[in-house]
């Protein structure tokens, strides 16, 4: 069990790195993008009407791409001072309660989030935007994300409750 148990765990580290790195790629394309912008501006040239569209759209993947990666090694935002200020008992029942909670929340957005793009999917819908893309690419950011931390949850919570470090 413990082995079976490892291994998952491992190749959800692995996806979760993966998509750690995939939305620093983007964050790099962003940076990239903008300050080809800039430059093209400040010598006389006209402005890409996709750049700003384009980043807005990364920055929604940058965000549920790297969450999972977070919250896999603990550097989400967390209440240190409460947290650390508990007794074992305690911080264990905290542990239990937080990991619990997200799952069942990264859970519930994973479920709403497949169905709003299955939904978009169908129907084709597109965005009101310049560029017009189908909402269900960027839409899918949403489950992606939310199902990813909802295994890291359920690892976390796994964990509290066998009282292994986290």
């Amino acid at each position: 069990m413990d082995n079976t148990l490892r291994k998952i765990r491992t190749f959800f580290s692995r996806l979760n790195l993966i998509s750690a790195v995939l939305g620093a790629a983007l964050l790099f394309f962003i940076a990239s993008i903008i300050c080809f912008e800039v430059t093209v501006r400040a010598f006389g040239g006209s402005s890409r009407l996709w750049v700003i569209e384009t980043s807005e759209y990364a920055l929604l993947f940058i965000t549920f791409l790297g969450a999972p990666y977070l919250l896999e090694k603990n550097m989400h935002v967390v209440l240190d001072l409460v947290f650390n200020s508990l007794s074992g008992t305690r911080r264990m029942l905290v542990q239990v309660l937080n990991s619990g909670i997200g799952f069942l929340i990264c859970g519930i957005l994973t479920y709403v989030g497949i169905q709003v793009v299955l939904d978009q999917f169908a129907t084709g819908t597109r965005e009101v935007t310049v560029m017009r893309p189908l909402s269900w690419w960027i839409t899918s950011a949403l489950p992606i994300g939310a199902s990813l931390m909802a295994v890291q949850f359920l690892d976390q919570l796994t964990r509290a409750l066998r009282r292994e470090v986290i």
